[in-house]
């Protein structure tokens, strides 16, 4: 069986711009932090600049850094996913990119505004939403490998 990329793959393409410049901004809000809280490289948070800052500073920073690290850390999964799901069913995989996005912010807002319990919703939509781009693959996978 042969993979033919259709038009609806566009879809995939613009989850997957999506979620790169989502994860690019993101990053941005580090950069924004550092300048705020005066934390200079390599100050990871908890460093000789991060040991100048107050507790509640301290804090904000890290929770700002970790939703960073914690996009970056996924991005890469969440891209393949994305794509090979993509492959098969192109508006179901760009479905669950947008919906990955959604939870992402969720979970950025929620971790920055109240720490590490206020990331639960954004976490389960974001993880639900990888699951779904997981599973697709590895259903079309099999149809292809097995049945074609």
């Amino acid at each position: 069986m042969a993979i033919v990329i259709g038009a609806n793959f566009g879809y995939c393409v613009l989850a997957a711009v999506g979620i790169s410049f989502q994860c690019i901004i993101t990053g941005s809000s580090v950069a924004a932090a550092r300048k705020k809280y005066n934390v200079n490289f390599p100050d990871n948070g908890g460093g000789r600049f991060s040991d100048k800052l107050s507790d509640e500073d301290w804090l904000k920073f890290n929770n700002i850094k970790r939703v960073s690290d914690n996009y970056s850390e996924q991005v890469g999964i969440v891209l393949s996913m994305l794509i090979m799901a993509g492959l098969f069913q192109p508006k179901l995989a760009a479905s669950l990119g947008a919906s990955y996005m959604f939870g992402r912010f969720l979970f950025g807002r929620g971790y920055i505004s109240q720490g590490p319990e206020g990331r639960k919703l954004g976490f389960g939509i974001a993880a639900l939403s990888l699951l779904g781009m997981m599973i697709t693959s590895v259903y079309n996978a099999a149809l292809i490998t097995y049945f074609a």
